[in-house]
């Protein structure tokens, strides 16, 4: 299983797997586990998901409004982090809604050779939430979490939540993890790193008017500063690893005890079915390899 694996990550790391090209495009408004085209039930999924990560981000305005804290709302990556889960939950329950309501855009979608804009930047808004709120998680509670911070429910919300239901949603849809994309995490930690710089110079305070945002990140020493960078892109890094062999072990267990049918991946060399949406994007073959799977092209 380790050779196999280690096999699937040498495939993935192949150039071609850098972009954003992956067939069918039908796996971005499905879950793993569904078995028709359209399930009512994902899309109450993602619509709750939206509304739940809509509602923690009302609540946290709500909370830096009562402490007279919201001039400095938008410093904080922490609440970077859970506006991109709301905008990506947002924008993953519209494209679910179009798929399931307008049978034309759906058609439109399984009989193309590319996928649509609007899925790329779904996949690439997924990829940097997923990895951000894990490393927002981990970075939060290992570092720097201490008595002086309440542990209520906003902190739980924000702090938390964000990580528990994101990797969920990894769990249960169907697109892939690609090991190339943990360059789009990185490059969004890498502008929020040049904000805390451009911040700093301009004489830019946290919530209790001290010179930084982070005292982990502060910029009056730099060295300091730069071992946290470099320490969170390793974060980042062995995050997003975990998350694509999660990936590999999710469409492991759905082709070895959900899938009755031997199958094999539409990216596969065999001759493909197309303008066919049936199931989780997958087409008879004599083959059944979780951990062999690359994209069409």
């Amino acid at each position: 299983m380790t050779g196999k694996f280690v096999a699937s990550c040498k495939e993935d790391l192949e150039v071609r797997n850098c972009g954003f090209a992956h067939l069918p495009a039908e796996e971005f408004v499905k879950s793993q586990w569904q078995t028709r085209t359209k399930s009512i039930f994902f899309l109450l999924y993602r619509l709750a998901l939206a509304i739940f990560f809509t509602g923690v981000v009302i609540n946290s305005v709500v909370v830096a409004v009562e402490r007279g804290e919201f001039s400095k709302y938008f410093i904080y990556l922490t609440h970077w982090g859970i506006l991109l889960c709301m905008g990506t939950t947002i924008m993953g329950a519209i494209l679910v809604m179009v798929w399931h309501f307008h049978p034309e855009y759906s058609e439109k979608v399984c009989n193309s050779d590319e996928m649509p804009n609007a899925f790329k930047i779904y996949w690439m808004l997924h990829n940097i939430t997923l990895i951000l709120s894990v490393c927002i998680t981990i970075i939060y509670w290992a570092i720097l979490h201490n008595e002086s911070m309440p542990v209520d429910p906003n902190n739980i919300l924000i702090h938390a939540c964000n990580c528990v239901f994101m990797f969920l949603d990894l769990i249960i849809v169907a697109y892939p993890v690609r090991i190339w994309h943990v360059l789009q995490p990185i490059t969004f930690g890498l502008v929020y790193c040049i904000f805390s710089v451009i911040y700093y110079a301009a004489d830019g305070t946290d919530r209790f008017g001290r010179p930084y945002i982070y005292n982990v990140l502060d910029w009056n020493e730099p060295g300091k500063a730069m071992v946290t960078v470099v320490g969170t892109i390793l974060l980042a890094m062995i995050v997003h690893m975990l998350m694509f062999a999660i990936y590999k072990l999710r469409v492991k267990i759905y082709l070895r005890y959900f899938n009755h049918k031997p199958i094999i991946p539409t990216n596969s060399t065999l001759q493909l079915q197309t303008g066919k949406c049936d199931g989780i994007s997958m087409v008879y073959g004599s083959d059944n390899k979780a951990f062999s799977i690359s994209e069409r092209y």
